[in-house]
């Protein structure tokens, strides 16, 4: 651990009025008053600390009730390839229709919500399917995860060839197979449908699948819905209706994967594998959906103990960068990640907090354009209290992960602890060591 400077007494008046203000410290924090001039006390800046950063994947991720329904498929060079598909459970508050109804079509409407990520120039694929199961949680469990999967027909009831224009467009309009929506049709017209048991009875849901040679993956809002279109009216005068069946949000879900054979990612075969920086050329990633993340564990934290006298953290952020040129408009990131505490075998504990309790991003410090260089940075003063008062404190690591981490797919590549030395991960901590 090298400590790169010291301010002794004769400037710490100065220093502590500013450090009461920019970090709220509290009378507990530090002694007050007089005691302050008697006291021997210095100050450190230390950014020698070692920290390890790697890569994990989360076994599942939660995707119950998101605001967002993924579909769509890409191969990333680094990732592999990322795929989504997306199960809907629909369901109606009306299930009437007129004796002389008549049928005519029925289509899917997915309702584009703006999210897209990679290439959307090529044209895009997508499959529908009948689910054939009840959509609902694995057995024992409340939540769908991305990995959970139905079984559903091997015949598609529809097929989308298109060219995908999220930012431009309301809606997909995917027409379906004319012998799927008369049977359903003429089953509710008929009153053989009345109400939504009998209606999930027979129709359990449908698959949203893309092909595999797709070049992105789109965000569909879950106010999506199937459109039946269908006249009324006698053979002089016939107008045309439709009736809508939305989409149960409650059981409407994406199920994400990546292929990772052939990539960096293959010994990952469980949250407990952890891939060293040091293994990956000196980076660590994390992937929204898929359920990478990176890891950093802070190892000889207790060597801040090493300096005599008594001492408190007064500050402390952690720094990294991501990889030059990673960041690109098909392959974009945002201006913040979250950072979660997690235990040895990487089990999510809570949200990082700051000592006075708000949540903390991990948010962008700084953008060099000209070396392309962009620098997030977070505070870690609470978490490192916490590793060095609880009785658990050793096993406690950082998790760093996408926001949206569950309806997104975007991806980083991060700068490890080892890389040069102006790009590299570290933590920066100031130090107060008092004596009477």
């Amino acid at each position: 651990m090298t400590i790169h400077r010291a301010i002794s007494a004769s400037f710490l008046f100065i220093l502590l009025g500013i450090l009461f203000i920019a970090c709220e410290s509290t009378e507990e924090d530090f002694p007050v008053g007089e005691d302050w001039v008697n006291l021997d006390t210095k100050v450190y800046f230390i950014d020698t600390l070692s920290i390890k950063m790697s890569t994990f994947k989360f076994d599942s991720i939660a995707v119950s009730n998101t605001s967002r329904l993924l579909v769509g498929a890409y191969t990333d060079p680094v990732f592999g390839l990322t795929k989504s598909q997306s199960f809907a459970q629909l369901s109606n508050y009306s299930y009437s229709l007129s004796s002389d109804a008549v049928f005519d079509s029925i289509a899917l409407i997915l309702n584009y919500d703006n999210y897209f990520y990679n290439d959307t120039i090529p044209n895009q694929t997508i499959n529908i399917y009948e689910v054939l199961d009840d959509i609902e949680p694995d057995e024992d469990a409340t939540n769908y995860y991305n990995t959970t999967t139905i079984t559903t027909s091997n015949t598609s009831i529809g097929t989308k060839v298109f060219s995908a224009k999220p930012k431009k467009d309301d809606s997909l309009h995917v027409t379906l197979n004319d012998t799927f929506g008369k049977t359903l049709f003429e089953n509710i017209r008929d009153n053989k449908i009345n109400n939504s048991d009998e209606f999930l009875r027979a129709y359990k849901g449908l698959l949203i699948k893309p092909n595999d040679n797709n070049t992105a993956i789109l965000g569909f809002s879950t106010s999506s819905y199937l459109r039946i279109y269908y006249n009324e009216g006698s053979e002089l005068y016939s107008e045309s209706l439709t009736f809508d069946i939305a989409f149960n949000t409650e059981n409407s879900f994406h199920n994400i994967s990546n292929i990772t054979e052939g990539t960096i990612f293959e010994s990952l075969t469980d949250q407990e594998t952890y891939l060293p920086s040091t293994q990956t050329s000196n980076y660590t990633y994390a992937q929204a959906g898929t359920g990478m993340a990176t890891r950093i564990d802070i190892p000889h934290l207790e060597n801040i103990y090493d300096i005599p006298g008594t001492g408190i953290i007064i500050d402390a952020n952690i720094k990294f960068s991501l990889k030059q040129n990673s960041s690109t408009k098909n392959l974009h990131t945002n201006d913040s990640l979250t950072v979660y505490i997690i235990d040895e075998k990487s089990n999510a504990i809570s949200a990082l907090t700051t000592t006075q309790g708000e949540t903390v991003l991990a948010l962008i410090e700084d953008e060099d354009e000209e070396f392309n260089v962009t620098t997030y940075s977070f505070p870690v003063k609470y978490f490192l209290n916490l590793k060095l008062t609880d009785l658990n404190g050793d096993d406690y690591s950082l998790a760093l992960y996408p926001k949206d981490f569950n309806q997104s797919i975007n991806r980083y590549i991060l700068n490890g602890e080892s890389a040069s030395n102006t790009i590299k991960s570290k933590l920066e901590l100031t130090y107060a060591i008092y004596d009477k």
